[in-house]
């Protein structure tokens, strides 16, 4: 993986917490910043595609797209969640094509 270096102000009490974690885990405290930028982003992702989904803006397959995960791992993620599904047409005939492919 390529790194690129950026700058990012954090408050005082964030970096605070940032390098208890790293002491915590005995990992570098950048190491500590790129995990929990990665979660976040991750999870702006599930966000914002469970938000167009239930605007009916998205299908579950475009969800799965937005959100890099698999329609089982979703599935999970939307049950985990409470999220309730739509179920129609159209989300039947993506669960056939998953089957047969």
């Amino acid at each position: 993986m390529e790194f690129k270096v950026t700058t990012l102000r954090l408050p005082k009490e964030t970096i605070k917490v940032l390098e208890e974690l790293a002491k915590m885990l005995r990992r570098e405290k950048s190491d500590i910043m790129r995990e929990a930028l990665q979660i976040g982003v991750r999870e702006m992702k599930i966000r914002l595609a469970l938000e167009l989904y239930s605007e009916g803006k998205i299908s579950f397959g475009k969800m799965s797209e937005l959100t890099g995960l698999g329609y089982r791992e979703l599935s999970i993620e939307l049950r985990r969640r409470n999220f309730p599904l739509r179920y129609g047409e159209e989300r039947f005939d993506e669960e056939v094509k998953q089957l047969v492919d």
